[in-house]
């Protein structure tokens, strides 16, 4: 597989190979293809159900963060602006540390893109939560301020559901089982760049 991706290279599996695709699911079509109708001005491309959600979604405040072209991931914001999050869900990959004293040591991080959410569990930097709804919990509940009935949570879930388009199909390689004769990977052995 690597041969037909870089034909050119006489020896294709590298590092700067496998690095360079790192922006391969960045470049992944997640828009919000029924919202963005719906923005759009096409009044049928949301049921009556999800305009109720999306509805609740602006009414509680979620919009507040996660809004733009893809419902988010342009901003930072604090984890916890209202409650402090349990710590286990602030171990992980730190951003930015806001120097304010108001939230002195509060870690920031960047409003996910919800339009690929239901396909990206695990949730939070800490990868600590499996569910989206337990995600949509933590959110309402430290960001928010807001404690979600078991039946609001399921319509912004829905909602979050509604967004994603078509995702591509992605044929994964199967790898060799790790044998003896096979040596451990090495990071000493990384190019210098």
């Amino acid at each position: 597989m690597f041969s037909k991706a870089f034909p050119n290279d006489a020896t294709p599996v590298t590092f700067e190979n496998l690095e360079g695709h790192r922006g391969f699911r960045g470049d992944l079509d997640y828009s919000c293809r029924p919202l963005d109708q719906y923005l759009d001005d096409d009044g049928y491309a949301l049921t009556d159900q999800q305009k109720a959600e999306l509805k609740l979604f602006i009414e509680k405040g979620c919009s507040s963060c996660h809004n733009g072209i893809n419902v988010g991931g342009q901003d930072y914001f604090p984890f916890g602006m209202i409650k402090r999050p349990a710590e286990s869900l602030l171990r992980g990959k730190t951003r930015v540390v806001f120097p304010s004293p108001r939230i002195s040591a509060m870690s920031m991080f960047s409003a996910r893109r919800r339009c690929a959410t239901p396909h990206c569990a695990p949730y939070f930097h800490s990868g600590q939560v499996w569910s989206l709804k337990q995600a949509v919990g933590v959110m309402s509940a430290v960001q928010l301020g807001a404690k979600l009935s078991d039946e609001e949570a399921d319509e912004v879930v829905a909602f979050l559901n509604s967004l994603t388009g078509q995702l591509p199909k992605i044929d994964y390689p199967v790898l060799p089982t790790r044998t003896i004769a096979i040596p451990r990977p090495s990071l000493d052995n990384r190019p210098s760049r």
